[in-house]
């Protein structure tokens, strides 16, 4: 297992609940679950692929790399 760090967080009473009867219902411990959720989370962060601008096109103010994170996410520079 990888080295862990303990670390505080703060979740309204209503999450706690709800995290803590997962635990009991699933048969393990509440940081399990939290970690679960936490490596959940990290896991599903959309990433740029590494390919996108990699190489020059030439293409002008049109060229696909500038527009990147347009294409994938709907966001404008």
């Amino acid at each position: 297992m990888a080295r862990m760090s303990r670390t505080t967080i703060m979740a309204d009473d209503a999450l706690l609940d709800e995290l803590r009867a997962i635990a009991k219902e699933e048969g393990i411990s509440l940081g399990a679950v939290i970690r679960q959720g936490l490596e959940l989370r990290a896991r599903s962060r959309r990433r740029p692929p590494r390919f996108i601008g990699a190489v020059a096109s030439g293409a002008g103010p049109h060229d696909t790399a500038a527009r990147d994170e347009e294409i994938l996410y709907g966001w404008k520079r």
